[in-house]
């Protein structure tokens, strides 16, 4: 039930003069007789904007860009950076006094939550009798509690809802406390671009039929349906900035607003919107429109994350009907330019092989409300400064002199303080030329070499099926371990080998950890190509893996009392030995460098340090200035 009649057009007037001149029962006695006239009444939405949309004619809908779209748009609530409040309070006609408050949250970067109220209430209604007499004043008011929500659906279109609550209720005569009711409905709203300076709005309100709970149930008994309105908006930015208006103007920003209201279950005929708001610096604002046949103005300033707002607002050309609103909203601090980076190439988490990369990207601004000159944007690669071509992209050939994880680091910044970071993480991997793609041991050669634990030729060439030597395999092992090798001669730890030998100090190391064993007649046999059985004995060592009981040929040509057995056993369960083919070892054939490397990054230590080369969350530092490669910690000569 409503006793506040719709403010505009010709129904302004008849609705104040039933307030004055006692009809607060006559309308309770129309809510048993015209649907229509109640359902006009009873929410105070119907005029629920802020001064703001009221100075600009209540064109709102495709705008719904603070915390009055709550009220209007809640779709709007999307587009909330930061915590928004807005109120108003006024004297509608000088007998109605009227409240809107409303707050915005973000939720997340594409989403906000709100809250709303909007009430309206009369008092001091003079009430009498049939025969004209006094019987004391009545009171009456309507309220309605939002719970708000928008956020962006897919892209820039956004989607939002409210679900409100009605409380109506009065006071003065028995007749008027039956009159007191309460009720549920929702609103679902849209806004999304049509183009880049055109933007549609939609709001439907009061969609929640009567069956569905859509109503308002008097303590009477009576229940009244809600006005079906359908708000069609859409807001056209003709001056501002390049891109994003009509006409490009860093300094002005002019937009117009047209809104159509549709009275779904009603015989009223539609209502136009019209609206313009002003720009002329980022702190005032100023407002004209049309509300229906009423013209509207207004006026806002914005002072430190608050917003004053003031609105004109005539209603059916009735001269004593003109209302003055101001209302007050905090839209949080100034929002700031913003720049973005983004990364055409190189892509983040890349495997690359190249001592190189090009780096392509755009640097895009998002303006801000303070209006700072900006000025250039200044970029650096790695350190490097980047030239920016005036669509903001950019290129650059950034060297990489290292091997393992790399970052390509990207920054911006402008004069007026806006920064931007972006980083792009990518593996280096060490190649051979003659390490080919689909070569079995491709990947096992790279990824060691790249973790520093063996190294190919001064020719760039690996080898991979070269023999390996037992005093190199020595050294890869000492070096592999990380030990470090002391100055001065080496001790002779096998007869063999003289402690000016190239490998003397490495033997002897890797005899004195275990890693390596001699013959019984205290020889090492430096020079000689160590064979398949020698060399996964000493790997099986040099991981300190446990040897393993062998209850059958762990190959068909491995006999399960041969000497090693126990380590083929382990290498094998180990998932060392897949390059094995056909269940045959080959025990006595040499061990070449590439089933060298295989088994050797099979190993708790190598395994660990490729795992970490691929682990993207750590480990990445940009190169600022051109270094030299890293010593390789293990080498295969």
């Amino acid at each position: 039930m409503k006793f506040m009649k719709k403010f505009n057009d010709n129904n302004i007037e008849k609705a104040m003069r039933a307030i004055k001149i006692n009809l607060l029962l006559t309308a309770y006695c129309l809510l048993l007789t015209s649907a229509v006239f109640a359902s006009s009444l009873s929410d105070p939405t119907t005029i629920g904007v802020g001064a703001r949309a009221l100075g600009m004619g209540k064109a709102y809908v495709g705008l719904a860009e603070d915390g009055d779209a709550i009220f209007m748009n809640p779709a709007g609530l999307a587009q909330a950076g930061a915590p928004k409040l807005t109120s108003m309070y006024t004297s509608l006609l000088g007998d109605v006094t009227y409240m809107v408050v409303g707050g915005v949250y973000p939720y997340s970067d594409r989403s906000a939550i709100g809250a709303g109220y909007i009430g309206s209430s009369v008092g001091d209604i003079p009430l009498t009798d049939s025969t004209g007499a006094s019987t004391g004043t009545g009171r009456w008011g309507n309220n309605v509690m939002f719970l708000s929500y928008g956020a962006y659906l897919i892209g820039d279109i956004a989607l939002g809802a409210n679900l409100k609550y009605f409380s109506v209720g009065g006071g003065g005569t028995a007749s008027i406390e039956a009159g007191a009711g309460t009720g549920y409905s929702l609103d679902l709203g849209l806004l999304a671009p049509v183009t880049s300076y055109a933007t549609l709005g939609l709001n439907a309100q009061n969609i929640l039929p009567a069956s569905m709970g859509g109503k308002i149930t008097h303590s009477s008994g009576v229940t009244e349906g809600l006005a079906h309105t359908l708000k069609v908006g859409t807001k056209i930015a003709l001056i501002g900035e390049e891109g994003a208006a009509l006409s490009a103007n860093k300094n002005l920003k002019l937009s117009g607003n047209i809104d159509y209201d549709y009275f779904i279950n009603s015989a009223e005929p539609g209502l136009l919107h019209l609206g313009v708001e002003f720009w002329p610096t980022n702190n005032l604002a100023l407002r004209a429109g049309l509300d229906g046949q009423d013209p509207t103005a207004g006026l806002g300033i914005r002072v430190s994350g608050l917003e004053f707002n003031y609105a004109y607002h005539p209603y059916a050309g009735i001269s004593e009907n003109t209302t003055h609103y101001f209302s007050i909203g905090y839209l949080g601090d100034a929002k700031k330019r913003e720049l973005n980076i983004t990364l055409d190439e190189p892509k983040d988490k890349s495997v690359i092989y190249e001592d190189h990369v090009q780096v392509k990207g755009k640097v895009d601004v998002k303006e801000g409300d303070e209006g700072k000159p900006a000025g250039p944007i200044s970029l650096k690669v790695n350190g490097t400064a980047v030239a920016v071509n005036p669509d903001g992209t950019f290129s650059a050939d950034v060297p990489l002199d290292k091997f393992g994880k790399k970052l390509v680091e990207v920054t911006a910044s402008d004069d007026a303080g806006a920064t931007a970071k972006l980083t792009s993480r990518l593996v280096r991997l060490t190649s051979f030329a003659d390490v080919p793609d689909g070569f079995w041991a491709k990947q096992p050669i790279e990824n060691n070499a790249t973790v520093g634990l063996v190294e190919g030729y001064p020719d760039k060439t690996f080898r991979p099926n070269g023999a390996l030597t037992r005093a190199e395999l020595a050294a890869l092992l000492v070096r592999a371990k990380g030990i470090k090798v002391p100055a001065g001669k080496a001790r002779q730890a096998f007869k063999d080998v003289k402690p000016g030998f190239w490998a003397a100090k490495y033997i002897e190391i890797a005899q004195r950890e275990g890693l390596v064993k001699g013959y019984p007649d205290k020889t090492f046999r430096p020079n000689n190509k160590i064979n398949k059985v020698e060399g996964i004995a000493v790997m099986i060592r040099f991981d300190k893996k446990k040897l393993a009981s062998v209850d059958s040929k762990p190959y068909w040509d491995i006999s399960t009392n041969h000497w090693a057995a126990k380590y083929i056993q382990a290498a094998k369960d180990a998932g060392m030995l897949k390059f094995i083919e056909k269940n045959k070892l080959n025990p006595k054939s040499a061990l070449v460098r590439a089933e060298a490397v295989e088994m050797l990054g099979k190993t708790s230590l190598a395994g660990g340090r490729i795992k970490d080369l691929y682990t993207w969350e750590k480990g990445f530092k940009p190169e600022f200035t051109p270094e030299q490669r890293p010593q390789i910690k293990a080498s295969i000569y």
